[in-house]
């Protein structure tokens, strides 16, 4: 059941990520999780993004996914980043996505976009990391 979460969490990042880069340049992190309830959430940092960098707005909703977690329960949760791939530094959909058994993983989907205003996306590069919201496994 926690993969099915985590494929959700992925794909509402990821599907709601891929309309920002067609609206605009880029966006600031966000992010999504799951309730134990079922209840999905969307998530972001009130930060002003013209003096902040996105790794505020990342600790931003790593320390609120934290207390969701602590009032509310989460199973899942994930953010999402408009960044670089480390392989090419090409533009990349960065992803950190957790469970609430502690697994974690780092997605990073690299684009480029086309002259038509479409995005053309590249395999995904799936690697397993440190969990940084579920940081006290039950």
């Amino acid at each position: 059941m926690l993969q099915r979460h985590l494929q959700d969490t992925y794909e509402y990042l990821f599907d709601t990520a891929h309309r920002a880069l067609l609206d605009g340049a880029s966006f600031a992190p966000f992010g999504a999780g799951i309730r134990k309830t079922g209840e999905q959430i969307h998530t972001n940092v009130d930060l002003p993004i013209e003096r902040s960098a996105p790794t505020d707005h990342i600790s931003g909703l790593i320390a609120g996914f934290r207390k969701d977690e602590e009032e509310n329960g989460l199973i899942a949760a994930g953010l999402v980043f408009d960044g670089r791939a480390r392989s090419d530094d090409a533009a990349a959909l960065c992803f950190h996505i957790e469970a609430a058994n502690g697994s974690a993983v780092e997605v990073i989907v690299p684009y480029t976009r086309q002259a038509d205003s479409q995005i053309a996306f590249a395999e995904p590069q799936i690697s397993a990391v440190e969990s940084e919201i579920f940081t006290e496994v039950q």
